[in-house]
């Protein structure tokens, strides 16, 4: 079912990715793949995006701006505290099954308010307190730490924690990641530099 014809290896979409937020963080961004020609291109032969990303809504961190990319080239998918729900899962699997991408890119970022709420234990009404539980792993984990250090490191547990539960609820992403045709990576985005630091 894999889309062969996406041209992108794992390593070329980490350097793409690495190598745009660089010219993102000196302010020289390239704003590539933004013409007409290649808005008509994409539209006749279709999608090979270089990566999936599983971002966080804050409007604080747009995905194709930090990484310096443009049309057809990630494929985003977002949530409050980028957690993993049944949709992100679903589309996560498309992008790998069908646009044959070889990268899954969690990417939290600093000072998020969803992980936030969630270290307060904000007690949210509907759909919104379903979504902080998805991070309740995630403050158990840092309940020890020193107040100041907390945030910091439960976002980078978030990132870590939505890895490890895309390979357990997904065998689609767990087989191609065992198969060597996709990597699931990590990263933080940091608001105040604009640089993503990605996670070992």
């Amino acid at each position: 079912m894999s889309h062969h014809s996406n041209p992108h290896t794992i390593e070329s979409a980490l350097k793409n990715l690495e190598d745009g937020n660089a010219r993102f963080v000196a302010g020289r961004p390239a704003h590539p793949h933004g013409d007409v020609s290649t808005r008509s291109r994409l539209d006749v032969h279709g999608q090979t995006p270089l990566a999936a990303v599983l971002a966080c809504s804050d409007s604080r961190a747009p995905v194709e701006l930090l990484f310096d990319q443009g049309f057809g080239d990630v494929f985003v998918i977002r949530a409050a505290g980028q957690v993993a729900g049944v949709d992100q899962i679903g589309s996560l699997e498309y992008a790998v099954a069908h646009l044959g991408v070889p990268l899954i890119l969690v990417l939290g970022h600093t000072k998020c308010g969803a992980v936030t709420a969630a270290l307060a234990k904000a007690q949210e009404p509907g759909a919104l307190g379903q979504l902080l539980s998805r991070l309740d792993a995630v403050v158990k984990e840092v309940e020890n730490l020193p107040d100041d250090q907390r945030l910091n490191v439960a976002v980078e547990k978030a990132v870590d924690h939505i890895q490890k539960e895309l390979r357990e609820k997904s065998a689609v992403l767990a087989l191609a990641e065992k198969e060597g045709r996709l990597k699931i990576a990590g990263a933080v985005y940091h608001l105040e530099s604009g640089r993503v630091e990605f996670r070992p």
